[in-house]
């Protein structure tokens, strides 16, 4: 049984517009071989297989895998969303974590085709009715359905920020500046190569695209006896879902996830024994303008009536501006639901080691990645330099 697991490789292919790929395998070959060599080790010491993707069928693990070997070993595959992809890399590290594997492969990977409507990807087909009335509480004791129009959600959202909480019109702007700024010198991110978003998307939304990413990780034993890279550590992973006391009132807020980060955040502090104060760099699940805004606040890294100075700021974290998604965000690196989690993670490996380019947040020690499935599930890793 391991005590700590380590971060021994990690991988990514760049995030592509819908229908920029040809398959699940083609992406994720990619991302995978550059992890195994990232590592240094061959994939016959791999003990056990971890997928992710939303968009693909039963047999998308093993498609995955068919340019890389089958060797008999256990594959997992998950579909949970946005969640997908930190599902995937919690259960791997907990398999870690109770001896049952000493190293782990976990790979990420969305390829949705053109024609997948873009009104279908935000769960516009379907009326999204009156969910929410102008101030943006909802009308009904809806739990589960309102999560079925996001877009509905994201657009209270935005309205709730610039009409309960002040924030101004001019800071969504300093906000997608940012991201389309940092994606421009990322070269895995979606706007870096197609910088004109589709005209249906609202400006606030991340754009859909496809893409994959992988994470290497193993026990300390491991690492040791093949010599692969141990240079980042997971201090913590933490996940949690909804409470029935979070979401009575029906604030979108709520519903999208601020309360459930709140609580997540505070247990993965405690079991990492840090604050917020000790971050050097963040990726959080900005799958909206708002969402940036509010998670910032929820993390601890500014009070939710400092919102708009923290932008305004330039997102800081111990004086460094853009520290909170240096990669562009889900904003600028754009959404595949199945790789997102762990192209998160791949940036802050990238970051802690000093490897990230024009991105680099100077000296960055520890780190942490976010997640959220539109509020239903939220999960947070804390990272650190060994």
């Amino acid at each position: 049984m391991s005590e700590r697991v380590l971060i021994a490789g990690v991988g990514m292919a760049p995030f592509l517009p819908l229908g920029g790929c040809d398959s699940h395998a083609a992406l994720a070959g990619q991302a995978i071989r550059s992890t195994l060599e990232d590592a240094r080790i061959d994939y016959d010491l791999v003990d056990q297989v971890f997928t992710s993707c939303v968009q693909g069928d039963a047999s998308t693990g093993e498609q995955m895998l068919c340019g890389i070997g089958y060797s008999g070993i256990p594959i997992f595959s998950l579909s949970d969303g946005c969640a997908s992809a930190s599902s995937a890399f919690q259960l791997a590290r907990h398999s870690i974590l109770c001896g049952e594997a000493e190293c782990a492969l976990v790979i990420g990977v969305e390829c949705m085709p053109a024609q997948i409507s873009n009104h279908e990807f935000f769960g516009l087909k379907d009326p999204a009715g009156e969910l929410f009335g102008h101030d943006g509480q909802v009308r009904d004791s809806i739990v589960l359905e309102r999560r079925q129009h996001p877009a509905v959600l994201f657009a209270a959202q935005t309205r709730w920020l610039l009409t309960r909480m002040g924030i101004t019109e001019r800071r969504f702007d300093d906000v997608l500046g940012r991201a389309r700024a940092q994606a421009a010198i990322n070269p895995n991110a979606l706007l870096s190569r197609s910088p004109d978003r589709d005209g249906w998307l609202p400006p606030y939304l991340s754009p859909p695209a496809c893409g994959a990413a992988a994470v290497l990780i193993c026990s300390p034993a491991f690492a040791l006896r093949y010599g692969v890279r141990a240079d980042v550590s997971i201090l913590a992973s933490a996940r949690g879902s909804d409470c029935a006391s979070e979401q009575e009132f029906g604030c979108v807020l709520d519903v999208l996830g601020r309360a459930t980060t709140r609580r997540v955040a505070q247990e993965a502090y405690q079991q990492a024994g840090l604050g917020p104060e000790d971050i050097d760099v963040v990726e959080l699940h900005d799958q909206s303008v708002g969402d940036f805004m509010v998670n910032s606040a929820a993390l601890g890294f500014c009070r939710e009536e400092e919102i708009d100075r923290f932008v305004q700021l330039g997102n800081r974290l111990k004086g460094q501006m853009n520290a909170v998604c240096p990669s562009g965000g889900l904003l600028g690196r754009g959404h595949a639901p199945g790789a997102t989690g762990l192209a998160q993670l791949v940036e802050l490996v990238w970051q802690l080691r000093g490897t990230a380019g024009g991105r680099q947040i100077a000296g960055a020690r520890t780190a942490l990645q976010h997640s959220t499935a539109l509020g239903r599930s939220v999960s947070i890793t804390l990272l650190q330099r060994t």
